[in-house]
């Protein structure tokens, strides 16, 4: 069963605000696991958000 937008939202928002998944669920873990990569080589380039031009 694939993850629908709403659910996919969701996880995304607890991984950006810091709080766990809360469900037992593999393929929401594995989700939020990849979301929270990505966050982390981001912020690892300084790439938070959008860059000011003035």
């Amino acid at each position: 069963m694939t993850l629908s937008p709403h659910r996919k939202h969701k996880i995304y928002i607890a991984a950006a605000m810091g709080y766990g998944v809360g469900s037992d669920d593999p393929e929401e873990v594995a989700y939020y696991k990849q979301i929270k990569e990505e966050m982390k080589k981001e912020r690892g380039k300084r790439n938070m958000g959008i860059s000011r031009t003035d």
